[in-house]
């Protein structure tokens, strides 16, 4: 299964929590499954799926630099630079696209409620980067 996911997604760390993350799925309903083996590698499937949908998605909407800035707008990109990938993903989906977190959500495969998380760190990292 490992390598069934690592064929479809290419990381060998992401694979592993993948096939990891579908066992522990499929142990719950083991018992009332027929073909275990074809649930298994379907769930694999799905989350490798998953996977590149939102690699692709982070793709299509990296942050990207615009030329001449104004020093105020500089330093912004500075300190989006300095959130983590996920903080910063949701930041710039929904100030600078304009997405709301329900919509957000469904962008990056992720719980509302992990989506408004990420947006409250992230902008309190801002505002402490900002005020010092």
């Amino acid at each position: 299964m490992v390598r069934l996911a690592f064929t479809l997604i290419g990381n060998n760390a992401e694979a592993e929590e993948i096939v990891q993350d579908s066992f522990v799925e499929i142990s719950q309903r083991f018992d009332e499954l027929d073909q275990s083996g074809a649930y298994l590698r379907t769930v694999v499937v799905s989350r490798c799926r998953s996977t590149l949908r939102r690699r692709r998605v982070m793709q299509l909407h990296a942050p990207t630099r615009p030329p001449d800035l104004t020093p105020e707008v500089e330093s912004l990109w500075g300190v989006l630079d300095q959130l983590p990938e996920h903080q910063r993903i949701v930041v710039v989906l929904k100030y600078y696209c304009g997405y709301r977190a329900s919509e957000i959500a469904k962008i990056i495969d992720q719980p509302a409620a992990t989506v408004r998380s990420h947006l409250r760190r992230a902008l309190g990292a801002m505002r402490k980067e900002f005020s010092s």
